[in-house]
């Protein structure tokens, strides 16, 4: 539950060793197939180029895409800070006549002063280029046959929560560490076994970061500590839609006491689907979004009576036992949590058999009696206790008009469920793939602002590489950027 890890120091020589790929990528046929297959210009915001040369006018010593283009080449080729990106500046006149930096380059300073100054502007940029990639997805979805595994994901929705780690002195293992052991000696004091430390030490921790109120306590990645949260929202081919970062107006609308960080992480978790995904299907409801995809924190009748009536037709959530009924013990023919019959003598699971619908019937799921065979094309029960008497098999039918829940457009623990979440994996890589930057993987920085323009910053450079995949005719490496680079290597 707790995330003990020590702190890498880095030095000049670890962050030379981040770049040691470069050698074989050949970076320079890279930035020349991005010069002439990507134009930049045409993507910045007019409104970001108001806003920039707005107080120094034609006097700004450094162009707006220059600089953009400097950080998106940053995030391309994961260079750690700043810091290394001046100094790699300093050393080529090939990127300085890539950038366009004529007279002198940006310094680190610069640069930091841009993220915080720009971060509205860097957000709209990201959002502006959210229509070029789904009219691209849909292109390449329409383009696929009927057969391919991949067929239908540019109409799938994918969410998830994560956050981003700084070196806050909260986070540091010796502040944990400090706080379980009081804990493990108050409960020698009072001799209880029941008592849990971890737990005690997690409610007397800090609900928020001294230095910044906005990096909260909470549950991410297997551990407890101090994050700056955001949700994300990636379709199934997994490039990111939207990024939402949590502020305190989102956190006091959950106002409750939790005794363990998992209790926390499932009641904001659940709580923060409707701000995320509201607004963005909004903003684009013509697209013909028709399957949601989550993992079980978000699974509560609340998120399902919001995903209906956004219409969505296929809503694949695990469910989570600790939301769930008791079972219904009236009924012959009992089902679990998850909405399936049971064989009322053994309590095996019903196999699920498709669905059907006849004339003037409702549409309903078939579910068979587990000890079911299909022999000659005839489903035969071999059950030699069999509950009731039938030539053929027990079969149950459940009605999903009547539960969304548990009957959400596709039938749960079929196989063509296990076939479609399998997809939700891919915005676990994409959140691997934003974080992969050690600028955001662990922020050298504890400013909200910086954290939230670097996130939008590596998210532009992931629209970039479909952007750029798709001009160069190959749609199979949109989500894969060194697969690019090995093609002009």
């Amino acid at each position: 539950m707790f995330c003990l890890s020590d702190f890498k120091q880095l030095n000049f020589f670890d962050q030379v060793s981040e770049l040691n790929t470069l050698s074989f990528q050949k970076p320079v046929k890279f930035v020349e197939l991005l010069k002439e297959h990507f134009d930049l210009k045409a993507f910045i915001p007019e409104s970001f180029s108001k806003n920039y040369y707005s107080s120094l006018g034609s006097d700004r010593d450094y162009q707006l895409h220059s600089v953009l283009a400097a950080f998106f080449i940053m995030h391309i080729f994961n260079i750690p800070t700043t810091t290394l990106l001046c100094i790699f500046l300093s050393f080529s006149t090939y990127l300085q006549d890539f950038y366009q930096f004529t007279d002198k380059i940006p310094d680190e300073t610069f640069f930091s002063r841009f993220k915080t100054s720009f971060e509205n502007d860097i957000a709209i940029m990201f959002e502006s280029m959210i229509p070029h990639i789904l009219d691209i997805c849909s292109q390449i979805d329409n383009n696929l046959p009927q057969g391919s595994p991949h067929k239908g994901f540019s109409t799938s929705v994918i969410y998830d929560t994560s956050g981003l780690k700084p070196k806050v002195k909260e986070n540091n293992p010796k502040t944990l560490v400090s706080q379980i052991n009081k804990q493990k000696a108050f409960a020698k004091t009072i001799n209880n076994e029941k008592f849990n430390p971890y737990a005690a030490a997690y409610k007397n921790m800090p609900k928020q970061a001294e230095c910044n109120p906005d990096i909260k306590l909470d549950f991410v990645n297997g551990h407890f500590g101090y994050f700056y949260k955001f949700g994300i929202l990636t379709n199934g081919l997994g490039i990111p839609l939207r990024l939402h970062f949590f502020d305190d107006a989102f956190y006091s609308s959950v106002k409750v006491d939790f005794d363990t960080p998992q209790d926390q992480k499932y009641a904001f978790d659940n709580a923060s689907l409707k701000p995320v995904l509201k607004p963005f299907l909004e903003s684009f409801p013509n697209h013909g979004f028709n399957t949601f995809l989550g993992d079980s924190e978000f699974d509560s009748y609340d998120n399902y009576g919001f995903l209906k009536s956004l219409n969505f037709e296929k809503v694949l959530i695990p469910i989570n036992p600790r939301n769930s009924k008791k079972p219904d013990t009236t009924s012959i023919i009992k089902v679990n949590h998850e909405g399936t019959p049971l064989c009322p003598l053994t309590g095996e699971e019903f196999l699920p058999d498709g669905s059907c619908k006849g004339k003037k019937r409702s549409f309903r799921l078939k579910y068979i009696c587990c000890k079911s065979k299909r022999i000659n094309g005839k489903l035969i029960c071999q059950c030699q206790t069999p509950c009731r008497r039938t030539k053929s098999t027990v079969t149950v039918y459940k009605y999903p008009h009547k539960d969304f829940r548990l009957y959400p457009g596709i039938q749960r623990c079929s196989k063509d469920w296990d076939s479609k979440y399998k997809t939700r994996a891919v915005i676990e890589r994409s959140i691997a793939s934003l974080k992969k930057n050690p600028s955001i993987e662990a922020p050298r920085t504890v400013n909200t602002a910086s954290m939230r323009s670097d996130l939008y910053l590596a998210g532009i450079s992931k629209l970039i590489t479909v952007l750029l995949a798709y001009s160069i005719n190959k749609p199979q490496y949109i989500c894969s950027i060194r697969k690019i680079m090995r093609l002009v290597a």
